[in-house]
């Protein structure tokens, strides 16, 4: 039994850490909805020195004001383990945490900034948007694997709500690891594992592709793959760089399917 105990607070911020896996400190500040960034830098100060968490700092001159980056420690899993919103199995990943690539961490930082560019859309837009990521949906048996970075929903009134999965292509991945992703969502179409645990019309895909270049060769590869699978799939490609500039906006995603191949 750990001696550990953190604040209310505290048990926030690990929770968000155990769902992003790498989060800076303003993301944390936004999450929490916090005015006062120095009372989340004690916060974050206290469990680092007590090493429930681990913390990043950049080495480079050119991100020295950049913030410093979190990541949960060994002994947070004491902390966690009982706690209904985690997963014992994802839980036992903490270990390794220390030794994910920069890609990896880069992967989720990004994936923190595109939650709250999709809230700020969907209020803009007088919507509700949820946003599960691969960790929230860990333990739900029917969702695609690999695990999609997130599962979005956007309920815009009443009843008219829309779905969709999300994956973020990290730059110099190679292009047949990429239409490979592409072949998966359509055999997970294929095979109803979607539709024969839900009532809710099928997913359409956010892929986010971090050069022109890949987008480009999506656009081309996605109809023949949806021809080849006879996959029924709408598929919405997005820039890193446009979404980090521009945000989420109407035209930040080419729509390419089966029926219309590209649609500007």
């Amino acid at each position: 039994m750990t001696t550990e105990t953190v604040t209310n607070k505290q048990l926030e911020i690990l929770l968000l850490i155990y769902r992003y896996r790498f989060l800076n400190r303003n993301h944390i500040q936004q999450f929490l909805n916090h005015k006062d960034h120095s009372l989340i830098i004690r916060y974050l100060k206290d469990l680092t020195d007590r090493q429930i968490l681990n913390r990043i700092y950049s080495t480079q001159r050119t991100d020295i004001n950049s913030p410093a980056i979190y990541y949960l420690a060994t002994k947070s899993k004491s902390l966690l383990k009982d706690y209904e919103k985690c997963n014992p199995d994802v839980l036992g990943r903490v270990y390794r945490e220390k030794y994910r690539s920069e890609a990896f961490r880069k992967h989720s930082l990004f994936l923190a900034d595109l939650y709250f560019k999709f809230q700020e859309a969907a209020q803009k837009q007088k919507a509700v948007c949820h946003f599960y990521t691969a960790t929230d949906l860990s333990s739900i048996a029917y969702t695609p694997l690999p695990l999609p970075d997130a599962y979005i929903t956007i309920k815009e009134g009443k009843k008219h709500i829309k779905r969709y999965f999300l994956d973020i292509f990290n730059e110099g991945m190679p292009m047949f690891a990429i239409r490979r992703r592409i072949y998966q969502y359509c055999r997970y179409c294929n095979g109803s594992f979607w539709q024969d645990h839900n009532k809710d019309p099928f997913p359409k895909i956010l892929l986010v592709c971090p050069t022109l270049r890949v987008q480009k060769s999506l656009l081309r590869s996605i109809p023949k793959i949806l021809e080849e699978e006879d996959a029924d799939i709408s598929f919405f490609l997005g820039l890193q760089g446009g979404i980090q500039k521009r945000g989420i906006q109407s035209d930040s995603w080419e729509t390419v399917d089966r029926i219309n191949n590209f649609i500007k």
